[in-house]
């Protein structure tokens, strides 16, 4: 007799495991963007859900199918409130060998899409995973070390690959969005380029859109924005419909030198959905969780909590959590569990279907998201800007637009461009750019410790309009021109101040700002050595009062060193401890200039746990906010408890966060004058006591509460 072929085998057991259809199975409502959110049965729509890996089979799923335990995998994660899960395409299992597809494979997505409409679960597949759990590079057998992101034959076969999901699946309701890839770059391949990255998207994302127009799609970027990878999001913008980040802080030590519960790490969510956001197109928090093997329960609970309310309030379009299950005993007997101990413990349930309390929390607010009319509501304005320069957001070498004839001329090549000298990768930005990061991140943090909301504009997009600017150092010195403004950047400012801008810098030993007097009202003497640092007040200015004082650790590098100051217009608000300017407030035309003499910014950034301990450095933000007259729609009388607004026509939405771990009695104070205020909650709303433009809350520690407003007819 014949032996069956291996696919074959796969193939029959599968027909008899797949479940069968539920009568009440139909196609789930169409999901597509509409602004900054989705809309289903065309009201605004919150994916809310988690990332499956299965519990016993783990990455090996597809090749250990377990109909019955699938089923109930669905079945717990609908029971929990998810209504959106991210999975993995394993690459090598969909195309075992080069352009030869696996029928198996795509008779268990279909059988994931059955489950997806009876349990009313949309599906966001994940193509060509690389880096997924731990040390994991989930790779194709047939590479040959060839590199996916430039190699011709590998690209031919991706785009191939990817044509034929979008051919098989272009009107399949059930899938919310394609997600090309977790995680790039991938595979031990060598360099991705900024151009490779750019190419490999367009051309996946161009397979697609040969057949299916329906989906969105996205790249599950991680931290591409904040290091500067060849990824983020302003190289793939023009090719997917939304961003995506995945916020994981005890991984980043640079940016959050904080235990998991600090106030720094709850804001990880927001800070990088803003950062992303700047480039133009809305952002899902795909990924974000922590281990149980590393905090407890408990604790990661009150982080997720206090994330997903921060993030919400930024105006994130959706929530993915790491992940839906623990890993089962049986499973750490396998590699990367093995030899990764952290990864077997981050699930939302323990592996044999219990609620973690990280569950319990996930419940609550999804059926919160489940309450929310956003028909017509955006997330407010930004009352801050963060500068992002031209050289982080464009791929470096772009030279269009920067002053050089636009034919003929002198060849111009920069030294610190990659490849620009033979034998020499150019320079390494690795720990510059992690300065700047991490100085944007607590730039972010101090933003809305005073009651901004704080977006990152582009150096090269229209930020006229936004009542202020914050650029903290490195973003006004003149060393590597990744961290820095240019120099025609200071003209433009000197504009928007006379129009009735605000504008702060922070400046360091290595700040270089042409022709400042007229815009600062000081000019730069020299630069100061600095080590601890004591800023004192010695004029009123918004509500600082002399002999207020701010105290900062710096540190002993010339990036860490302050600015000698020489007033010319300029008030002095605040001197050093030597007597030095510290801080210096000048008015131009309409709007109000406010400069630091010290990168008090970077300095925070080294500081573990540095705002729980009771810093007042936001009250420097503040006060130039107080004396430009900007005011946020809705204000905390607490810095620990972020208060942030999602707007439409005469109604919409606080979103209120409480970055501490004390209970908080919070008031909250509208601009605009309110008909009435009331608490959502997964039970039913309640309303709340209004006095004016007032009203009070009390808040859970590093937690999270949502109250609908309706504004008084104008």
């Amino acid at each position: 007799m014949r032996r069956l072929s291996w696919f074959a085998v796969v193939w029959c057991s599968l027909v008899v495991l797949l479940p069968s259809p539920a009568a009440s199975q139909g196609p789930l409502p169409q999901v597509r963007l509409s602004g900054n959110y989705f809309l289903r049965n065309g009201r605004p729509f919150i994916p809310a859900g988690v990332n499956w890996v299965p519990a016993k089979a783990a990455m090996q799923w597809p090749m250990e199918w377990d109909a019955a335990s699938v089923e109930a995998d669905f079945r717990k994660m609908r029971e929990l409130g998810v209504n959106t899960v991210r999975l993995d395409m394993v690459w090598a299992w969909f195309e075992p060998r080069p352009g030869d597809y696996n029928p198996a494979a795509f008779a268990q997505l279909d059988a994931l899409i059955k489950l997806a409409r009876r349990f009313e679960i949309y599906l966001q597949p994940s193509l060509f995973i690389g880096n997924e759990v731990g040390e994991a590079i989930w790779d194709v057998p047939w590479r040959n070390g060839r590199h996916p992101h430039a190699d011709p034959e590998m690209l031919r076969l991706e785009t191939n690959l990817a044509a034929e999901f979008g051919r098989r699946y272009a009107n399949e309701t059930a899938i919310q969005s394609w997600d090309l890839t977790d995680e790039p770059p991938f595979w031990n391949a060598g360099k991705t380029t900024d151009a490779m990255a750019i190419n490999w998207t367009r051309l996946i994302a161009g397979a697609i859109r040969r057949s299916d127009t329906l989906h969105p799609i996205v790249v599950g970027t991680d931290a591409q924005d904040i290091g500067h990878g060849p990824f983020r999001p302003d190289n793939i913008l023009g090719e997917v419909d939304f961003l995506s980040v995945h916020p994981y802080p005890v991984y980043n030590p640079e940016l959050f030198p904080d235990p998991l519960l600090a106030e720094r790490t709850t804001y990880a969510a927001a800070f990088q959905a803003a950062l992303s956001g700047g480039a133009g197109k809305p952002v899902m928090v795909q990924e974000m969780g922590a281990s149980s093997a590393q905090q407890t329960p408990e604790r990661i609970a009150r982080y997720l909590r206090a994330n997903l309310y921060s993030a919400l309030g930024g105006g994130a379009n959706g929530f993915l959590l790491w992940c839906f299950t623990d890993a089962a005993p049986q499973t750490y007997q396998r590699i990367p569990y093995r030899r990764a101990p952290h990864e077997t413990q981050f699930g939302l349930t323990t592996w044999d279907g219990n609620d973690r309390p990280a569950g319990t929390e996930f419940r609550r607010f999804s059926r919160r998201l489940d309450r929310l009319d956003l028909t017509g509501v955006e997330p407010a304005h930004a009352e801050a800007g963060i500068m992002v320069p031209f050289e982080w957001s464009k791929p470096y070498g772009e030279l269009r637009g920067l002053g050089l004839p636009q034919y003929g001329g002198v060849p111009y090549v920069s030294d610190q461009e990659p490849g620009s000298v033979a034998g020499q990768d150019g320079a390494d930005y690795g720990e510059l750019s992690a300065d700047l990061a991490a100085t944007w991140l607590n730039s972010f943090v101090l933003a809305r410790r005073a009651g901004l909301r704080a977006s990152f504009p582009r150096e090269s997009s229209d930020w006229s309009r936004l009542p202020m600017l914050l650029l903290p150092s490195p973003l006004t010195s003149s060393k590597r021109n990744l961290l820095h403004v240019h120099t025609t950047f200071w003209q433009r400012a000197k504009d928007y101040v006379r129009g009735g801008g605000a504008l702060y810098v922070s400046l360091n030993g290595e700040s270089a700002i042409p022709e400042m007097e007229e815009l600062f009202g000081a000019r730069l003497a020299d630069r100061i050595p600095a080590h601890d640092l004591r800023i004192k007040v010695v004029a009123p200015f918004g509500d600082l009062k002399p002999g207020d004082e701010f105290a900062f650790a710096s540190g002993g590098a010339t990036g860490d060193w302050g600015a000698l100051l020489e007033p010319r217009d300029g008030q002095v608000i605040a001197t050093d401890q030597s007597g030095h300017p510290a801080l210096i407030a000048h008015t131009l035309g309409k709007g109000k200039v406010l400069t630091c003499a010290y990168p008090i910014e970077k300095y925070l950034s080294r500081v573990p746990a540095a705002f729980d301990d009771g810093d007042s450095t936001h009250r420097v933000y503040r006060a130039l906010a107080e004396w430009a007259g900007v005011e946020p729609l809705f204000r905390s009388d607490r810095a620990e408890v972020e208060a942030a607004a999602l707007t439409g026509p005469g109604r919409g939405y606080v979103v209120l966060t409480n970055h501490s771990d004390a209970a908080q009695s919070v008031t909250v104070t509208a601009l605009k004058a309110l008909r009435s205020v009331q608490l959502v909650q997964p039970e039913g709303d309640s309303p709340l006591e209004l006095h004016g433009k007032v009203f009070a809350i009390r808040m859970a520690p590093f937690g999270g509460e949502i109250v609908e407003y309706r504004e008084l007819p104008q």
